[in-house]
């Protein structure tokens, strides 16, 4: 992370009227919680500006607990959610990556998956905080974006979302966290499965295979993560705060791994011909063509 100028964080007493370019904060007083929504005007993808807000709100959020702010706004659980119509995150940044590639710039892959590795590990541990993380997750969510979700303690999604890990097409792998993340959810095999298919599973197959904790109707990801979070409350929360740390403990995530499995993707990605990254730039397309949900003035692709 040394080559990533990070962003300060935002003042603890300003909360929750933080104010990011790619990140909408909610606070929800009934439940708890504070929510990070990706904006409707955000790229559909993660670019390097977004995950430095990330980072930037993930450093926020502990200076918020750090201040004891948390006593004025009580906070049980973080959700990751997006506003975005029909898309929760496309992933990766596979302009940014063709661009790299094609220059063989090892170092800029590095950089950005650096950057990723850095979030998921603080996501797999809940950012450090006496709180439960909750993804909630509506339409799209592939690549990168399923592997923050499985980051999280526990996920939420929509019975018709689209879970996928789309690598495999241009013979490459999901490198910021599936690998180690799945084979604890699901064990080896099916994990490697799951990856070397590259097929898309819906919400409802997600459950099935047990990688999505709950489910909720179409259009219904908000009420239904309020009511999951709401029932019993500080029973309900004390219980999944304890499970999600026994998982901690019983198959240890560590930074280690992370990078010595995100290096190697970097590497495997740089060595990629010609046809491969025809496959990326197919993909590429389709984030375009998904940009038309986006406001005038917002970023008119996904290229750093």
């Amino acid at each position: 992370m040394s080559a990533l100028k990070t962003l300060p964080p935002k003042d603890p007493g300003e909360f929750p009227n933080w104010q990011f370019g790619t990140l909408d904060i909610e606070y929800q007083a009934e439940t708890q919680s504070i929510w990070m929504n990706y904006r409707t005007d955000a790229p559909q993808c993660y670019t390097l500006l977004m995950l430095l807000e990330l980072l930037q709100f993930r450093d926020s959020l502990r200076d918020f607990y750090h201040a004891k702010m948390n006593a004025i706004w009580p906070c049980r659980y973080l959700v990751m959610a997006s506003k975005k119509a029909d898309v929760f995150s496309l992933g990766g940044d596979l302009e940014s990556f063709s661009t790299a590639i094609r220059n063989n710039d090892l170092a800029k892959l590095r950089i950005y998956a650096h950057a990723c590795v850095d979030l998921v590990y603080s996501y797999s541990r809940s950012l450090d905080l006496p709180i439960v993380t909750l993804a909630a997750v509506h339409g799209q969510c592939l690549g990168g974006a399923m592997e923050a979700a499985m980051a999280f303690d526990f996920i939420i999604a929509e019975e018709n979302a689209m879970f996928g890990l789309p690598e495999v097409m241009f013979n490459t792998f999901p490198g910021m966290g599936a690998v180690t993340m799945l084979s604890r959810k699901v064990g080896p095999a099916l994990a490697q499965r799951i990856i070397l298919e590259g097929r898309s599973y819906s919400g409802r197959q997600m459950y099935d295979l047990e990688i999505v904790d709950a489910l909720a109707a179409p259009g219904d990801i908000r009420s239904a993560a309020r009511s999951w979070m709401a029932a019993n409350g500080e029973t309900s929360w004390r219980r999944r705060r304890v499970i999600a740390e026994a998982r901690r403990r019983a198959h240890p995530i560590t930074y280690d791994e992370l990078i010595r499995i995100t290096d190697l993707w970097a590497e495997t990605s740089c060595r990629i011909g010609p046809n491969d990254l025809r496959h990326m730039e197919r993909l590429i397309r389709a984030q375009r063509r998904l940009s038309h949900m986006r406001s005038p003035d917002a970023p008119s692709d996904c290229s750093n």
